[in-house]
Formats: C-alpha cells, structure tokens, sequence
C-alpha cells in the first residue's frame, strides 16, 4: 500500500477551498438597482422599508422611477452592472424582456409578468396578502353593527388584487350570513361608471356595508352617496384598504381603512435579495412571502353604521370595564372608532348625558360603595387612580350634593 506524502494531502485540501471561494464570487460590495415611484405614501414606505433593512449591508444602492427605467439604465452611476434588482413597478418592454433573459438576482413587489417568472432563475417575489385585507375589512364592518345588504367595489380597471381582496371579503360576510353584491368595472356598459355607480348604491338595502378597493376607490363612494343623499355613516358604511390620508379631504372625512404593512414589504424585498446573494447557485422553488395587513385605521366612514342605541351599549360596557382606571372620553372614542361629537349626540339622544358624565357616574358610585364598605380614601385615591384626596373629595360632593362623611353607611 502506498502512503501519500502529508504535504500532498495539505496541497490537495488548500486548492479544494481556493476552488472554492473563487466559485462563490467574493465581492466587497453588491450594486443594487430599486425601481420605485416615490410619489404616493404606499412607495415611500417601501423604501423606507428597504433603506432600513440595508442600513448594515454592504450594497451600493441606485433608484430610477418605471417610466424611465430602460435598457440604458441596466448599469449605475459610474457604469458598473447591477448586481441585484428590486422592482416594486414594471419598466419599458425591452428592459423588461432583457432582464428577463439575464441571470441577474430580482426581487419583484406584487408583480405579476409572466416574462420574469417563466425565465429568471433566481428570483423571488413578495406580496400584499390581498386575502388578508378583505378578511380584515369584512371583520371590521361585522364589529361595527348589523346591515341589510354587504357590497364590494372594484376599481374602474380592475386588477388581480381587487379579486383576491373581493373573494376574502365575500368568504367572510358568507360565514357571517350576509351575500355581497359586486360593483365591477363597466365591461362595455353604456352607462357612465359613476352613474351607474350611483344607482347601485341607491339600490342597495340600507343600512349597508361597503368594502372598497382601495381608499381612493372608497372616497368616490362617499361622494357618490352624498350625490344621492345617503348619508354616510349611518346608511351606508365604507372601508378602503392602504390607508391613503391624503383622500381624506377629497370626501370630507376620515376613511376607515386596512392599513397595509408598506414598510415590511421593503424589509422583506431586502432579505430575500440578501438570500439570493448568499446562494449564488439556488435552484430550488422561488421564494413567494405573502405580508399581511397591519391593522384597521377606525375612521368615521364607519362609526355609524351602528344604531344609536348600540354605539351607546359598545360605550357603556367599555366604561364598565375600565372607569376603575383614570380613563377620559377620548379613550371612550378611540375604543368605538368615532369622533367625539357623534359619541356625545349619541348619549345625549340616549341617555340625556354627556360621555364625560356617564364615566363620573360610574366612578362616583363605584367610590359611594367602597366608602359604604369602610374603605379609606387613600386606598380609592390609589386604586381609581385619583391625582389627590382632595379631587376625589370635590368631584364627590359635586356630584352627590354631599360630603364623604355624609355618605350613608
């Protein structure tokens, strides 16, 4: 048997690693190209996402808006290829078609083109979950009262997202017994899409429960209702989705809205980039990750949709609830997601009360019992949370016409 000399053996495993790392491409910094509108919030937040997400990586990063990202922009400033793209909006078509044809690691941001996902072999794609947002919506309509119809608008060009958003949402009210009727594009209608909008709201059973596309489809229903006199929220109850402050002043008031997660998607986008990085070589399914809602912004396009005496019921049992805590009509307002003149027409309609009123009443006679149990004043002042003894003892003897002392036992 012959031995091969150790110095051979150290030869062969130092040129194995060298093979190595010469086929992983050691690089000291990666060019990364985001192709980004930064006009509307949704944009913003996705690269403010990704800015973050960034921040300790070694990447070099250029920005060009879609309308100008061509085959000439395929290289940065001072003319070295990009190593990495992350697109959040589909550039002219011969760009288009010739990244479609490289082998260069892309990150798409709900894009749907067959052209990069039947062709890139290293590419992953993160998206809205569309799902979740017209589950979220449907949830929110169904805390907020009982209606005799349920509706989905599309937008007037209708887009895949709008049927993933419209398809929860139905599921949704199904389970919950309500059928939705569907507001689509016009499809060769004759009848002007806002016309025929307006139809169909005034068609619509009232009270009813909207989910809109979007906030900016949600603001052409508020005033397509007020054209029609049907006042919102009381008749009809509209929530959008992305949280669009800016449409807000186009209706005249603040739209209920599922606020998407904009931020984590640029954070994600980042990630995934950073993993195709890291496997030069990946040939397994492509990453999809699907990022769900944020949250529910309560804004006025819904509050109402609740009768009065129920908006009232909802406020009562959260001061039940909590008046043991130092809790103020602005908390009483943000838990039923309205604003605070409606709340106090409501309990004025009610109960012949202000909001403020009906928290003192339960604080005080919560205070009247503990005194009856021989409960020192301390002990309130601490545990309901009263700044002092001596506010405790005024807002006492203004309400009950008497002293503590005076109190029955």
């Amino acid at each position: 048997m012959r031995l091969v000399p150790f110095n051979i053996i150290r030869l062969f495993h130092f040129t194995q690693h060298y093979d190595i790392l010469s086929s992983m491409k050691i690089k000291d910094h990666y060019n990364v190209l985001a192709v980004y509108s930064l006009l509307y919030t949704v944009c913003r937040e996705h690269f403010a996402g990704i800015l973050d997400e960034m921040a300790d990586k070694n990447w070099r990063l250029s920005t060009v808006c879609p309308e100008r990202f061509s085959s000439h922009e395929l290289t940065n400033e001072i003319g070295e290829p990009y190593d990495g793209i992350i697109l959040s909006m589909p550039g002219t078509d011969d760009v288009m078609e010739r990244i479609a044809r490289s082998n260069t690691p892309m990150v798409l941001i709900n894009i749907e083109d067959r052209r990069l996902s039947a062709h890139l072999p290293n590419f992953a794609s993160v998206w809205t979950d569309d799902a979740d947002i017209g589950h979220c919506a449907a949830t929110h309509l169904l805390e907020r009262g009982e209606y005799k119809s349920v509706g989905y608008v599309h937008a007037p060009m209708r887009r895949f997202y709008s049927d993933e958003r419209m398809m929860a949402f139905r599921n949704t009210m199904k389970k919950a017994g309500y059928r939705t009727s569907v507001f689509a594009s016009d499809n060769g209608n004759d009848i002007p899409y806002p016309n025929r909008l307006r139809q169909w709201l005034k068609e619509l059973p009232k009270p009813a429960a909207i989910m809109a596309v979007s906030d900016m489809r949600a603001a052409v229903v508020i005033n397509a209702c007020k054209l029609e006199g049907i006042p919102v929220p009381s008749q009809v109850a509209i929530i959008g989705s992305d949280h669009d402050i800016s449409q807000h002043a186009k209706c005249g008031m603040t739209i209920s809205s599922v606020v998407t997660n904009d931020r984590m998607m640029g954070r994600q986008a980042v990630r995934e980039l950073d993993f195709l990085f890291r496997h030069p070589k990946w040939r397994g399914r492509p990453h999809e990750v699907l990022i769900p809602a944020k949250e529910v912004f309560a804004g006025e396009s819904t509050a109402r949709s609740t009768s009065a005496a129920h908006l009232v019921k909802m406020a009562q049992d959260y001061i039940n609830k909590n008046f043991k805590h130092n809790i103020t009509p602005t908390d009483v307002v943000t838990h039923l997601g309205c604003s605070r003149s409606l709340a106090e027409l409501r309990f004025s309609q009610e109960k012949g009360i202000t909001v403020r009123c009906a928290i003192e009443n339960a604080r005080m006679e919560e205070v009247r019992q503990r005194i009856k149990r021989g409960d020192s004043v301390n002990s309130i002042v601490t545990s309901m949370q009263f700044t002092s003894a001596n506010q405790l003892y005024r807002i006492y003897k203004r309400h009950f016409g008497h002293t503590l002392r005076q109190t029955d036992t």
